[in-house]
């Protein structure tokens, strides 16, 4: 009996609790396995003098469309998204009394037309107009006439009376000529102010038709069949989104280093992995007294419509001078950290961690300042599994 309880004591002894001895057991094998990564030499290369800048994305063009003419909706083409073509149908109003208006200006036209005796696209000539052709050819006659009459009379075979006569007839003749022409110059100057008016009425009847000014895509539609819509009411909102614009602002120090033609490569929070091209275009005419800044834009093309205005985006605009060197090393070796990256060089079947500033992105590469040089390897898989010291392979 009493040996028996010396060795259960014993053994109550040398033995550990579970907890203990799983926690022993897993340091044990985190001490022993390596991590499984691939290293890659960082890269030296001679790059352009560069400029990162922060900015927004804005549309090319904004258009608050509206209706030119008032009248009832009768349909609402678009919604908000819709892509248009420039010429789109986008709202189409009630045109029922402008068609009306216009009928009744053709019909005036024609009649006025009629009256001068035109035809098609014939040009006007007050002397072709039936009344004033007739007064013309009452004026020759008594011309005619009292040229006869003044020889007669001068050769004293008619009295003063006859050539008083022939004298009074044509200068009768000449008044009804003038007047009948007169006449035949204000109808014209009537018909063209009805061939105005009816042009009016054509314009009421086409801005029944609201149309899209350029190409683009509806940002926000402000009008529902049935409602009434009075001139100048917006009824849609359009957005050119096709090539966008980056406006970013430089200190004023910087300004004179960004020419317009300069190259700029775009990155958005949406497409991390993407780099946008584009081209400055436009500098400010002068600098922001608030912030002393000079703002400028540029050009970013958009053809598969990926980027979307608003976007906030990061900017490298590139400079020119002279090269310079720097240390390049692919994104996926970067371990993103407060004040900076981490990265984990090669030292033998170990890493050793180093925390580098980040720069801009050059494709899959990223250039880093901080304790490395070009001949360090960087880690480039599992790194977010790795730690200071940690041994690998590879």
């Amino acid at each position: 009996m009493a040996l028996c309880g010396a060795l259960a004591c014993s053994a109550a002894a040398c033995a550990k609790p579970d907890s203990e001895t799983k926690k022993d057991s897993a340091g044990d094998q985190g001490k022993k396995v390596p991590i499984a990564t691939k290293f890659v030499k960082v890269e030296l290369r001679n790059v352009a003098p560069r400029l990162e800048v922060n900015g927004s994305l804005d549309p090319d063009e904004r258009s608050e469309v509206s209706a030119q003419t008032s009248g009832v909706v009768l349909t609402v083409k678009v919604d908000v998204g819709t892509r248009v073509k420039k010429g789109d149908l986008l709202v189409e109003l009630d045109g029922k009394e402008a068609g009306l208006r216009l009928d009744a200006a053709n019909a005036s036209t024609a009649s006025q037309r009629a009256r001068l005796g035109l035809k098609n696209n014939a040009k006007f000539d007050s002397d072709s107009v039936a009344d004033v052709k007739a007064a013309k050819e009452a004026r020759d006659m008594a011309t005619t006439d009292y040229e006869r009459q003044k020889m007669l009379f001068e050769a004293g075979a008619i009295s003063k009376s006859q050539f008083d006569q022939a004298k009074s007839n044509k200068e009768r003749a000449d008044a009804n000529y003038d007047s009948s022409r007169n006449g035949a110059e204000q109808a014209w100057v009537s018909l063209l102010g009805m061939q105005s008016q009816a042009g009016l009425s054509s314009k009421s009847v086409d801005d029944t038709k609201v149309r899209a000014p350029f190409d683009g895509i509806i940002d926000a539609k402000r009008i529902a069949p049935g409602e009434f819509a009075s001139l100048g009411r917006v009824v849609a909102v359009l957005v050119r989104e096709d090539p966008l614009r980056f406006r970013f602002e430089v200190p004023e120090g910087q300004s004179a280093l960004v020419s317009v033609g300069n190259s700029i490569d775009i990155r958005v929070a949406a497409f991390p992995e993407r780099v946008f091209k584009g081209e400055v275009k436009r500098l400010g005419a002068m600098v922001r007294s608030q912030t002393r800044t000079l703002p400028i834009e540029a050009e970013v093309p958009n053809g598969d419509h990926a980027l979307k205005p608003g976007f906030f985006a990061k900017g490298t605009v590139q400079l020119a001078g002279d090269t310079h060197p720097v240390l390049l090393v692919p994104r996926s070796a970067l371990v993103p950290v407060t004040g900076g990256s981490r990265i984990y060089l090669k030292s033998g079947d170990k890493v050793i961690e180093r925390v580098v500033a980040a720069g801009p992105i050059q494709g899959d590469l990223q250039e880093v300042t901080g304790q490395l040089t070009k001949d360090d390897e960087v880690a480039i898989e599992n790194v977010a599994d790795l730690v200071d010291g940690a041994t690998v392979t590879h």
